[in-house]
């Protein structure tokens, strides 16, 4: 079937498969992919140096000397590419899987339409049993992170034969098996996913693209493809920028969140712990939310301030209502960040296949 090519401004089909309209992906009609925002400038600009070192061996060079730099981010994306799946793969087994089994154990084996709804659940965690595998084996992740995997294929085993045998203690048997997994695995993914994106090495790949593309203003070459290039170049900065700036923010939010956690287990029965933590919590949570205008930062505030004037006034009853107010705002905050960081470890994968035609090129 022929590629339709997908023309958005001065960038167009990217090696028949990935088409730049300028950090969305959106689908087209034959299933071409258009990447639009400041990934697609860094995926262009990227492009157009695999281009440019087709036609100048000066460039080639250039390059090269910045190997080390291109290996290394080009692995690390693949890295952070691959927990951002697997965070993926284990949210689809929670809300699509295990919730539904769960439920699904309370009427079997009597109830006819729980028979039929297990066969489509079986066949959900089939599919996602499968999709892990896949990332196991093509993986840049080490080997001891995904035992579990293989693991997860013996659930899938056991709940066929669950449905098969009508054995409501082997059903449970799996609901065990998968609630163990949902307990351990998410949590520590997503650990290694922000350590993934704090150690990320986009900084040295900027800094030497940068020379590169200082190199190149001295020699005569296609502009277009030069701006271009440039363009990348200030795109994989800015990302760059995001990124810290978002990994900063998660790291400050999750630790609030960690911190009203702890307070919550004893705000029943004890305020002590409370009041002696507020002197430090309320400036720490302010340094998070005041930087910005936005109606979720203003609902923080405001929930702040409440808590704030129940501790003055010695108000029990009211300092509980309003902790547990402005811990659910935090927690909600903390989400939304961690999606947004999500997110962007997604874009930033879609620079690993112009980093891979870079290196074949100079190797």
């Amino acid at each position: 079937m022929s590629q339709k090519q997908v023309k958005v401004g001065a960038i167009r089909d990217v090696s028949g498969e990935v088409n730049i309209a300028g950090g969305h992906i959106v689908h087209a009609e034959n299933g071409a992919t258009v990447i639009i925002g400041t990934s697609a400038s860094a995926v262009g600009g990227l492009v157009a140096l695999s281009e440019l070192i087709q036609y100048s061996s000066d460039v080639r060079a250039a390059v090269i000397t910045f190997q080390n730099d291109f290996l290394v981010t080009r692995k690390q994306v693949d890295q952070l590419g691959d927990y951002k799946e697997l965070h993926d793969l284990l949210h689809r087994l929670q809300f699509h899987c295990y919730n539904c089994l769960v439920q699904a154990a309370t009427t079997f084996p009597t109830d006819e339409l729980t028979l039929d709804n297990l066969t489509d659940y079986s066949l959900t965690l089939e599919e996602i049993v499968e999709e892990l595998k896949q990332v196991a084996t093509r993986s840049s992740l080490p080997e001891q992170e995904l035992v579990w995997i293989s693991e997860m294929g013996a659930t899938k085993v056991e709940l066929c034969s669950a449905i098969e045998s009508l054995d409501e203690k082997s059903l449970k048997k799996v609901v065990w098996r998968l609630n163990r997994v949902l307990a351990i695995q998410p949590a520590r993914i997503n650990t290694l996913l922000n350590k993934a994106a704090r150690t990320l090495r986009l900084p040295s790949l900027s800094n030497a693209l940068m020379l590169v593309c200082n190199h190149l203003t001295s020699l005569d070459f296609d502009a277009g493809k030069v701006d271009t290039f440039r363009s990348g170049v200030d795109a994989l900065s800015a990302l760059d920028n995001e990124l810290s700036s978002l990994v900063n923010s998660h790291d400050g939010w999750q630790a609030l969140d960690i911190e009203l956690r702890r307070i919550g287990a004893f705000i029943d029965h004890d305020l002590t712990e409370l009041e002696m933590s507020w002197g430090d919590i309320k400036p720490k949570s302010e340094q998070l939310y005041v930087p910005y205008s936005d109606e979720s930062s203003y609902a923080l505030k405001k929930e702040c301030a409440e808590l704030d004037n129940a501790l003055i006034s010695n108000n029990p009853a009211k300092t509980r209502r309003c902790f547990r107010s402005f811990q659910r705002r935090v927690a909600d905050r903390f989400y939304r960040v961690d999606l947004e960081l999500k997110a962007l470890c997604n874009s930033l994968r879609l620079i690993g296949t112009p980093l891979a035609s870079v290196l074949r090129m100079i190797e």
